[in-house]
């Protein structure tokens, strides 16, 4: 059965862009919203588990790596502390982060839900001289969130049902800040930024593989504010350099994001054990049809540069739900096939020597792959 855009709620402040989202329209077309609805509820059961593992990775790895322990670097990918969506090379994460957000910085994701406008959870993380040291995150029942803003008295559970996007990620901003200064008082002095982010946001990237088309959908969602008057998510005060990046047309920010974090190679995304076996238990079906999805591959780096996502602000494509995105030849997708593999060996993570500059008709095989696994785990080729 296929869903329609009208099947959701008017008065869903994320409907429109649920088809910006691509693996989210999908699943959405393929299940419908209700469906969709309890699987982003019942998600709490995993949620820290799983950002757990991820971050503790991280950490750990950055520290061995730091320590000279790890060899080949430049083959170890782990996620990054922030946005823990995306990953990034062991080798590169120092400088990248030096670069992207400053020496010293607290950066707290404050992840809201789409139908209910409060906080699903809080991930915060600081980094120091570009190196992630530490991470903490609160549920949906944790005391923090009833903590009270020092001028307008609304707790803190409250601030994302007021309308205005920047105003709300500003109060939060204000709150987090003091927790960091109470938490942490010997970085009372660095940076700090919040992002709020809807949950229907983080899902659909969260289900992408693709390491250039993570970085792809964080630029749609962070320019949807053009279209739409607020963005699917956001920086609140916006880090000076990643702010200048997204003044780029969006292949220019794949290019100079993907560069930064993989020296433009292609990473094929994995996805933790802890998720897999809770998608299996709870949702089955959806995890079967997510394999389906996946094993028709991901596209080649020079077609996620020239992919386009649907005009959303084109009456006619949403009268008509066209909501289709472009890639030049679709049909040349790298599948798990071509690198001798099958989809459920491919979610341990694989890095590919494939950039933009590979056609997208070049005969891939296992001959591309540089590395398997994340971490501390990796295996080198």
């Amino acid at each position: 059965m296929t869903h329609y855009f009208g099947e959701i709620p008017e008065n869903l402040r994320t409907k429109i862009f649920y088809p910006l989202g691509r693996n989210l329209w999908k699943l959405f077309k393929e299940f419908g919203y209700e469906r969709i609805l309890k699987f982003q509820e019942k998600s709490e059961e995993i949620v820290y588990e799983e950002i757990q593992e991820r971050l503790n990775t991280t950490l750990i790895t950055a520290k061995r790596v730091l320590e000279k322990k790890v060899p080949h670097p430049e083959q170890v990918l782990t996620y990054l502390l922030f946005p823990p969506v995306a990953s990034i090379r062991t080798d590169l994460q120092q400088g990248t982060m030096k670069l992207l957000y400053g020496d010293s910085v607290d950066l707290s994701f404050i992840v809201m839900r789409d139908e209910t406008q409060d906080i699903f959870f809080i991930l915060s993380g600081h980094c120091e001289d570009g190196i992630p040291v530490d991470w903490w995150m609160t549920r949906s029942n944790d005391e923090l969130l009833d903590r009270r803003h020092s001028k307008i008295g609304l707790r803190l559970n409250e601030i994302p049902k007021q309308k205005n996007f920047l105003q709300c990620g500003l109060r939060c901003l204000e709150i987090l800040t003091d927790v960091r200064n109470e938490r942490t008082p010997q970085w009372a002095t660095s940076a700090s930024h919040v992002s709020p982010v809807w949950t229907s946001g983080l899902w659909n990237t969260l289900l992408e593989r693709s390491g250039h088309e993570v970085h792809a959908a964080l630029y749609d969602g962070c320019v949807a504010d053009k279209a739409f008057g607020e963005p699917w998510f956001a920086y609140i005060p916006w880090p000076v350099m990643i702010k200048t990046l997204l003044m780029m047309k969006r292949e220019d920010w794949v290019l100079r994001l993907t560069g930064l974090m993989y020296r433009h190679y292609l990473h094929w995304q994995g996805l933790e054990d802890i998720a897999i076996n809770w998608l299996k238990e709870n949702f089955a079906e959806v995890y079967s049809y997510s394999l389906k999805i996946w094993d028709e591959g991901i596209p080649f780096p020079i077609q996620t540069i020239n992919s386009s996502p649907p005009n959303l602000k084109d009456p006619k494509v949403c009268r008509r739900q066209l909501f289709d995105w472009y890639f030049p030849f679709p049909e040349n997708f790298i599948q798990p096939r071509h690198i001798g593999m099958d989809i459920e060996e491919v979610l341990k993570g694989v890095f590919l020597n494939i950039t933009h500059e590979t056609p997208h008709n070049e005969i891939i095989n296992a001959s591309h792959i540089i590395s398997i696994g994340t971490g501390l785990n990796t295996k080198f080729f």
